[in-house]
């Protein structure tokens, strides 16, 4: 017979009935359901598992941590009050006052089926209820007994009713306690969690609006900050300016940046916003490493001065990516106090140990010709060259080329009086924005002229302003690009040079205007125009192809060959038809066109 009983209370235990304490209170069955959700601090993590069912063995709820009684008591609650349902004849017989007496497993079944439980170790009844709260209620209508003791005078069945007693009774209150327990909505730690999800989650809204405000300023490349960012300011800078439209066209944001979030957590200082650029780098510099995928790279090093006059250098890695296509990304610009040789290669190495790179996997070099960089002795590249036999050096070959065609062109004292009459007269037109309303006034004028003569088509994108291009001698095709649009210009600016010739306050900017007049009133001016605008016509389609990003060494080497046979092609071929160029632009702008069977005179002599 015990091992009956034993058998059906391992199988009782081994379930989980619905806890009787829940269904007294419906409205709440769905949060009782979902207590379990609810997360617990580390100080209430314990192990439920180790748990004693029998009301007879259990420990008392005393004996537990503080910390650690209310998950006990959930677990006892939600677990349901232990009635092991035996066969009548299962339950021990006691002899009571000369007669033998049981327990009648139908008292589950009655009025006391909520908190009724039964110890088959023990034979003894008892109360969950004061169990769980016996600390509050002890010896009070009978506490004591149905917490620890044990009620056994199965005689006296109506003392079963005296313990649950009036509504006040102990009893009632412990009960009373355990449904508020298993309310989990109205706990204090519940309500903790709740209000730290809702300041979890404005946090999250604010950093998130923050970051996307940082990307967009990032990607455009905008200045974040403005000179009076108060409240009371027109215009707080880029972004907070931002920022404030974003929230007000974006409802699930409104409600939590700027005036209505903390004043201690806004997310918006220069402080977070620095941040929050770090992380944006942080990040990016992390797909780029993963998309080199610790493969060989080549470096592109450059360095100039930023606006604050601080040496700054650029280093760019050039790699093959996983697709096979050759990506060159920006790594970081580091500050450095001395240029020398030396010196860059330490940042070098710093800013490559940092990201677990080494100049072991360097396969190239490429830098300008500075002597710094490209010295056969002490320059960077034959420092890197003694750890990395692999890096060879290649001097930026579209680079050279430019500064090649510039220095060879300017060998020529016309060419070199060409740039800087070109170069002058850009400077007197653009020093003031009168003439430059003139200039475009002017320039209207004479494409409504051309157009009313047929000389000019209409259509979409054609006959489009022009500006004042100034060259540059590193910047690839400015001296094309400056001669072509002067050459178109011509007229517009002869006017404006007459203007100034007549109106011109100053004798001083007279003369120089008169001067700068009569040079372009020159045949020599005139072909000397022509000639460049053909010649660098021709190396500008070089250097369009020399800039596409998929352009190999092999086939530079051949667009320059092909360069080369061009422009022989052209002195060769085409001297007749540029003589006639030169000519009728003369005539149209009343330049005096030479004799060319009448002897030459220097006039260097």
């Amino acid at each position: 017979m015990a091992s009956s009983s034993q058998r059906s209370v391992k199988n009782y235990f081994t379930k989980v009935p619905k806890s009787s304490v829940a269904s007294s209170s419906q409205p709440n069955q769905e949060a009782n359901a979902n207590h379990s959700e609810v997360p617990l601090p580390s100080s209430q993590v314990f192990d439920l598992s180790t748990l004693n069912y029998d009301p007879g063995e259990r420990t008392p709820i005393l004996d537990y941590h503080p910390n650690h009684r209310d998950v006990i008591r959930r677990a006892y609650l939600i677990n349901g009050p232990c009635q092991p349902r035996l066969l009548q004849h299962e339950y021990p017989q006691t002899n009571i006052s000369g007669s033998m007496r049981r327990f009648n497993s139908e008292w589950f079944d009655d009025v006391y089926h909520d908190w009724l439980e039964y110890s088959v170790s023990k034979d003894a009844v008892y109360c969950l209820y004061c169990y769980l709260f016996n600390g509050y209620n002890t010896n009070q209508g009978g506490g004591e007994i149905f917490s620890t003791v044990g009620f056994k005078s199965w005689q006296k069945k109506k003392n079963l009713g005296k313990h649950i007693g009036l509504p006040n009774n102990p009893h009632n209150q412990s009960k009373k306690k355990c449904q508020d327990l298993l309310r989990v909505q109205q706990s204090i730690h519940f309500a903790l969690e709740m209000q730290f999800s809702q300041f979890k989650h404005a946090y999250l809204v604010r950093l998130s609006a923050s970051v996307d405000v940082v990307r967009l300023l990032i990607t455009q490349g905008l200045a974040f900050r403005g000179h009076d960012e108060s409240k009371s300011s027109l215009s707080r800078g880029s972004f907070l300016q931002i920022l404030s439209w974003y929230a007000k066209k974006c409802d699930n944001i409104r409600d939590y940046v700027l005036e209505h979030a903390p004043q201690n957590d806004q997310m918006t200082s220069p402080m977070i916003q620095k941040d929050i650029v770090s992380a944006c780098k942080i990040e990016t510099i992390k797909a780029i490493l993963e998309e080199l995928n610790g493969d060989y790279f080549s470096l592109l090093v450059d360095e100039s001065f930023d606006v604050s006059r601080k040496e700054q250098m650029a280093i760019v890695l050039r790699y093959i990516d996983r697709n096979g296509f050759v990506m060159e990304r920006l790594l970081d610009i580091v500050h450095v106090q001395d240029t020398s040789a030396l010196s860059l290669k330490r940042a070098i190495v710093n800013l490559l140990a940092q990201h677990s790179l080494s100049l072991s996997y360097v396969r190239g070099q490429c830098y300008d010709g500075a002597s710094n960089m490209q010295g056969e002795i002490n320059g960077l590249k034959m420092l890197i060259r003694q750890e990395s036999r692999s890096a060879h050096s290649i001097h930026c070959f579209s680079h050279q080329l430019q500064l090649t065609l510039v220095a060879v062109s300017k060998k020529c004292i016309q060419v070199g009086k060409l740039v800087v009459l070109v170069s002058n007269i850009l400077n007197v037109l653009g020093s003031s924005f009168k003439r430059m309303d003139e200039f475009r006034d002017s320039q209207k004028e004479r494409i409504q002229e051309a157009l009313d003569l047929g000389e000019l088509t209409t259509g979409s994108g054609l006959n489009q302003e022009l500006g004042l291009s100034r060259a540059c001698d590193t910047r690839w095709g400015s001296h094309f690009k400056s001669f072509n649009n002067f050459i178109l210009m011509f007229g517009s600016i002869l006017n404006v040079l007459e203007s100034l010739v007549l109106d011109a306050r100053l004798l001083d900017e007279r003369a120089k205007a008169m001067g700068y007049l009569e040079a372009c009133r020159t045949y020599e001016v005139a072909f000397m125009l022509h000639l460049m605008s053909d010649v660098l016509a021709i190396t500008n389609e070089l250097n369009k192809c020399l800039q596409k990003k998929e352009q190999d060494l092999a086939n530079a080497m051949l667009l320059v060959e092909v360069a080369k046979i061009r422009l022989q092609a052209y002195r060769d071929e085409e001297w007749d038809s540029l003589i006639v160029r030169v000519s009728l632009f003369c005539i149209k702008h009343e330049i005096l066109v030479p004799n060319f069977e009448e002897p030459y005179v220097s006039s260097l002599r």
